[in-house]
């Protein structure tokens, strides 16, 4: 857990959220938005500075956010939240912080519009403006053009992400934080491999020791997949049971203070087989080459192109190019910029800053090899001004890469 104290100067949360409203704003200039609203949780966050309600249900219709290119944000919160928002979040002018209801309800939907949203956008005089929206249901996007017809309705989206994108100091104090728990969970999960272990039961151990130091919530459903279930990729824990010669496949990462940390290691239980090395030594030699090549000003084209090199290099081409490479991480665990998506075409091309954080992730996924073919290596990547840091501590393992036995974490049974 982190906790404040008075004898070390540690995370500056007043001048984190001072930057990200300013930073915001400056970006929406450039953007020529009069005002925006959001219902994103992570730009939520981002704006207010609002810790959601993580639960298991859309987002975008419980919390909203509006700011025009001055002044305080106006948070709407679910409505069973809003008396703790007003009781904590002094950053914000208290007649800012209003109740949302819940606007699964059509009715209740456009009454937030017509008796909420819309006086908020009159009064910061922008109801005739040009006004972002980053995410909504088609019912509120709608409404809130009907509602404001001489209003220039524009998407929102792209400019909170590339306001998002470099980080602040502060953030990446949050973030380094976010990372060092993630290590020390997977460190421990790697303990709890055995055989006859269940995926799951390795998955409790992940979840305890995240909640156990203060983390928000998971990164994802966090994945621990053994043996058959790592290729093709089951993205979840099962109940099957670990067995010696399987691959385990763990995907780990939490939230702190609002932002996300997301890595994965992949260990054998036992001896590994000579495809698997293979499999993983190609892996690792990619994620070498990524660590190499990102730098400022060098494009995500080349990092993709120069990684995926390296994989049709060991002849796994046909199992290695598909999902993406990579992909930025902050107050969302996975957003933009993206690195390698090769799903679908028209990933814009942009050079990479200093500040700027990736969670960068090489896999191959070969099916049909006895204990499993599918290996992912990836890292918290933070750009610097002289070229990279790698922020994870957890070690390779020296067994996967046929140089002996392995006295690591990832090798303890």
């Amino acid at each position: 857990m982190y906790f404040s104290v008075d004898w070390v100067d540690r995370i500056d949360f007043t001048t984190m959220r001072k930057y990200r409203t300013e930073n915001l704003q400056k970006k929406m200039k450039e953007h020529g938005l009069d005002a925006m609203i959001c219902f994103r949780a992570e730009h939520i966050r981002y704006m207010t500075g609002m810790r959601p309600l993580w639960w298991p249900i859309s987002f975008i219709t419980r919390n909203a956010a509006l700011m025009a290119q001055t002044g305080s944000p106006v948070l709407y919160v679910t409505s069973g939240d809003a008396a703790r928002c007003k009781q904590t979040m002094k950053w914000l002018p208290e007649d800012n912080i209003r109740p949302c209801a819940t606007m699964e309800d059509p009715g209740i939907a456009k009454t937030m519009i017509h008796q909420e949203f819309i006086p908020t956008f009159k009064k910061m005089g922008v109801a005739e403006g040009r006004i972002g929206i980053d995410a909504a249901t088609s019912l509120i996007f709608q409404e809130l053009r009907n509602a404001l017809p001489r209003a220039d309705w524009v998407d929102a989206d792209q400019c909170v992400k590339e306001a998002a994108a470099v980080k602040h100091e502060e953030e990446i104090k949050c973030l380094r934080v976010a990372v060092q728990v993630a290590d020390v969970t997977m460190e421990r999960a790697f303990h709890r491999i055995d055989t006859g272990v269940r995926e799951c039961e390795v998955l409790a151990t992940a979840m305890e020791t995240l909640y156990s130091f203060g983390m928000e919530v998971p990164q994802c459903n966090l994945i621990v997949a053994s043996g058959e279930n790592t290729a093709p990729l089951h993205r979840f824990a099962s109940d099957k049971l670990i067995l010696r010669g399987d691959l385990v496949f763990l995907d780990l990462g939490g939230c702190f203070n609002g932002y996300f940390s997301d890595f994965t290691r992949t260990v054998c239980l036992g001896q590994p087989s000579e495809q698997q090395k293979r499999i993983y030594t190609a892996v690792y030699e990619t994620m070498m080459n990524i660590v190499e090549t990102m730098k400022p000003g060098v494009t995500n084209e080349r990092v993709n192109q120069s990684a995926r090199g390296i994989i049709k290099k060991h002849n796994f081409e046909k199992y290695g190019f598909h999902g993406l490479l990579g992909h930025s991480i902050g107050t969302s665990g996975l957003t933009f910029p993206i690195i390698g998506e090769l799903a679908a075409t028209g990933e814009q091309v942009f050079e990479l800053q200093p500040g700027m954080i990736f969670s960068m992730e090489p896999t191959i996924t070969v099916p049909g090899v006895p204990g499993g073919g599918g290996v992912r290596l990836e890292n918290n990547i933070l750009i610097t001004e002289q070229g990279n840091e790698v922020l994870n501590r957890t070690p390779y393992c020296q067994k996967m890469l046929g140089k002996g036995s392995c006295d690591g974490p990832c090798c303890a049974r």
